[in-house]
Parts: structure tokens; sequence; C-alpha cells
């Protein structure tokens, strides 16, 4: 809420936990209702949304001011004061802080905890007669902050998704018109921001998901599953999770030349289902 940097609300143990995470997600009230408290008068994405990127901006701003002092500023490394200095003029003179994403790399733009430069998700909250084409809450904030980053659902209509047995879980969804659940296309947005994939490792005991950075090589990827198959990487076997399914497992894939060997320089696509062969 409005505020928030100097302690209101929840204040700076919202704005402290934040510092943490990689990407925030902005849950946005976008439908009318009396029975839901609004601690604004009206209804109003847009201004929700800014009141909040403001407190984040105001936060960031003490934050940069403090490390810039002169006593601070002796224990700041050099990469961290350019970025701290731009942001501060960026901030101070009401330039896109987002300038910083082609002077840095994403660690070292994460050292600096500030919070505007964090990727960021709009979840458009709808009443469920809303979540097919929106209405006209969602139509101006996207007309503002524009789709890609943005996505429409009904928490309520999630809810009850989730009170549903499995089985009965897509004849709701068809029902009502949906493709997806909000949590799958959020999951989908969130892997997107981040720049994530996933491989998976299957063997007869079980599968497994694994989550790494897009352009991962094999044996970087080897090496979230333990240290030691990263330094001993020989080789991986390599299937797309596609044909792994449509050959029902490794054994079928091999006898139908699905599978494929694949060294060091490998870059692992999303999806592949991988065996790793290295020394110990």
């Amino acid at each position: 809420m409005k505020g928030a940097s100097k302690g209101e609300g929840l204040g700076n143990k919202f704005l402290s936990h934040i510092r943490e995470v990689d990407a925030v997600i902005h849950m946005i009230r976008c439908f009318d209702s009396d029975d839901i408290q609004n601690v604004n008068p009206d209804v109003d994405p847009i201004r929700d949304l800014e009141i909040i990127e403001t407190e984040m901006m105001l936060a960031d701003l003490e934050s940069i001011q403090k490390r810039l002092e002169k006593n601070n500023k002796k224990n700041v490394d050099e990469d961290q004061l350019k970025i701290l200095e731009i942001a501060l003029d960026c901030i101070n003179n009401d330039k896109d802080i987002f300038i910083l994403n082609s002077q840095f790399d994403t660690k070292q733009l994460n050292q600096s905890g500030l919070l505007s430069i964090k990727p960021k998700i709009f979840v458009c909250n709808v009443d469920e007669q809303s979540v097919q084409d929106g209405n006209k809450y969602t139509k101006d904030f996207i007309e503002k902050f524009g789709k890609d980053n943005t996505l429409i659902v009904s928490a309520d209509i999630e809810n009850q998704i989730n009170e549903l047995a499995e089985d009965e879980k897509k004849n709701y969804m068809d029902m009502i018109g949906l493709k997806d659940t909000g949590l799958s296309m959020l999951i989908q947005k969130g892997y997107k921001i981040l720049e994530l994939d996933t491989y998976f490792t299957s063997g007869p005991e079980e599968t497994r998901a694994w989550t790494i950075q897009k352009n991962c090589t094999a044996p970087k990827a080897a090496g979230e599953i333990h240290t030691d198959f990263e330094k001993g990487f020989i080789r991986a076997e390599t299937i797309s999770y596609e044909d792994f399914v449509a050959n029902d497992g490794w054994v079928n894939s091999k006898a139908n030349g699905k599978m494929r060997l694949e060294g060091k320089d490998y870059i692992v696509k999303d999806g592949d289902v991988l065996n790793f062969r290295f020394n110990t």
C-alpha cells in the first residue's frame, strides 16, 4: 500500500522479503465486488501497480543513497558502484532503469538488491465471466503495460479447479472454455521471464525434472544433479521428450534410432531426456 517504503502496511517487512526473489509477480485486482475489501475507494489496477512500483523505487532510492555515502562507499566494489550510480540517475531523472540490463549481467544486477530492476509478471485477477476475454480493467491495463508479461486469471476459478478430482478438472475446464489453468500459464511465464529450461532423467525407479538456465551445456546440466557428474562428464545419451513418450521409454527409443550421443559442447534443449555417462 501507499507509504510502504516508510513503514505503512507490511512496510519494510514486505520490501525486505522481495529483495531476495528472482522475479516479482504482481497480483492485481481487476474485478468489482461489494463482498471483498479494498484499501482504495475504487478499482483501478493501473493506480494500484503504480503505487507498488513507486514504493519499490523509493525503497531503492533510500538504499542507494545510504550505500553511496562516503563511509559506506569504500565497502562497495567497482561494478556495484556503477550500477548504483546509474540507478540513482535513472530514479532522480525519471529515466528507464532497465537500461542496466544491457550494461550488466544478471548476477551483478541480483547482487545489487535493487527492487525496481527485477523481472515482473502482472497477473490480472478477474471475475469468472471475464476469464476468457478480460474486461474494461484488463483492457486499460494491457494498453498501458503491454501483454507480453501480463496474464488474465480468475483466482476464484483456480480455487474451484484445485478442489476437483483429477478426472473432473478437464471436464470443468472444457465446460468453461479454459485450455490451461492460471497456475500452468504462470509457471510458463515464470520460466520464460527467468530464462529457464527443464530437462528430465528417467530410470526404473523414478522420473525427475531438473531446472537449468537457457543455453546450458550438457556438463553444467549434469552438475545440477551432482558436481561429480559435471567434473567427470564423458557424454550424454539424449532423447527428446516427444520421442521418449512416443516410443514408450529408453529401450524402444534406442531401438528406433531416436537416441543420440552428445558431448561437452551440447546445448541442452527444453524437454530433453538425458542419461549421463561420467568418470568417478
